[in-house]
């Protein structure tokens, strides 16, 4: 007992030290090993969590960011993004290699859960889905739900609504640089701090509905737009060579290489979950968009659900009249995709 005090205490007072920064490896492998090692429990961590919403308005907006300042705006951002990534880096330690399906799918919402502040819109959407249903038959019964009713479009103000940044509402937070752009700032040639919309699963492999559908559809700085092109998610080599600038020719924290584009950690959950989105209403292959299946199950489970997550689930749902389910129910990707790999296993606390 008296070893675990000394342990905990060194592990608190380093993440102080830190700034909490404690982000989990980028392998998979390494992901496993970080989440069955964790030793801190629930209260512990309720009580050092920092409220995604509050880090979002570390973030430097497009306005406050000069061309003469480029490496103190790349300084900002990145502590921006260290201080979110800090904050979904301990919600997932709760997975622990002694937990059951069950015990872990409820540990998976009820740390999702503490990031968020912002309820449902639709707090019965899922009133007919039965708890019972696990795998292929839960993923068709959510199949048939989020297909019923559905109006997907592409114009601009249902993307300004959904991607608002959550501290100037006359912006939208941009997935990839993780900075706020005028609503306004439409993609205009190679002008800098401009927007357009980013299609996560890329449009050159997808069709009908889905190049429209909004879940998977993020503003996002052109040029980072670009670079990612149709190129699938993965785990890149994080050296300078390989890291992606903006419009404004800023450092972002997303890396490319090998045909792979690795996101700041704070996009990773939110790519995940709307490939596992595309996958479940219109069919499309998860491995399709990333590097494997395995990966993006474990981004999914490895960052929770945010506020900016649940308040763009609401604003799509205004207009869409459909919701991400795994958004809603994170413990369902557990149990819709939890078989998928040994490590995938691992993280569910799947047990044969």
């Amino acid at each position: 007992m008296k070893r675990f005090q000394l342990t905990l205490s060194f592990a608190l007072i380093a993440m102080v030290v830190t700034g909490c920064d404690i982000p989990f490896p980028s392998g998979s492998d390494s992901l496993i090993s970080s989440i069955l090692s964790s030793s801190l429990d629930s209260e512990i961590i309720s009580s050092i969590q920092m409220d995604s919403s509050e880090s979002e308005s570390i973030s430097p907006s497009s306005s406050e960011i000069s061309s003469t300042s480029s490496s103190s705006s790349s300084s900002d951002m990145s502590s921006s993004t260290s201080s979110e990534s800090s904050s979904l880096s301990l919600s997932s330690s709760l997975i622990s290699s002694s937990s059951s399906a069950s015990s872990v799918a409820s540990s998976i919402s009820s740390s999702s859960q503490s990031l968020v502040t912002i309820s449902s819109n639709a707090p019965n959407y899922y009133q007919n889905i039965s708890p019972s249903l696990s795998g292929t038959a839960l993923l068709n019964a959510l199949d048939l739900l989020i297909t019923a009713n559905i109006s997907v479009s592409y114009d601009w103000s249902r993307f300004e609504s959904a991607d608002e940044s959550m501290t100037e509402t006359s912006k939208v937070l941009t997935i990839y640089p993780r900075r706020n752009y005028l609503k306004t700032a439409h993609v205009n040639g190679n002008a800098a701090a401009h927007w357009n919309r980013e299609h996560s699963y890329p449009q050159s492999k997808i069709s009908g509905g889905a190049l429209n559908d909004n879940h998977h559809i993020f503003a996002d700085d052109w040029k980072t737009n670009s670079t990612r092109g149709n190129n699938r998610f993965g785990d890149v080599t994080n050296s300078e060579g390989n890291r992606v600038k903006d419009s404004s020719n800023f450092n972002t924290d997303n890396f490319t290489a090998g045909g792979y584009f690795e996101p700041n950690d704070a996009a990773k959950g939110e790519v995940a979950r709307a490939t596992l989105y595309l996958h479940t209403l219109y069919g499309y292959a998860i491995d399709g968009n990333f590097q494997t299946t395995e990966l993006a199950i474990l981004w999914a489970l490895q960052f929770p659900i945010t506020n900016r997550d649940m308040q763009r689930n609401n604003r799509v749902y205004t207009n869409q009249r459909n919701r991400n389910p795994y958004v809603d129910h994170p413990e369902w990707i557990c149990k819709v995709y939890g078989l998928t790999s040994v490590a995938t296993q691992q993280a569910c606390g799947i047990t044969n």
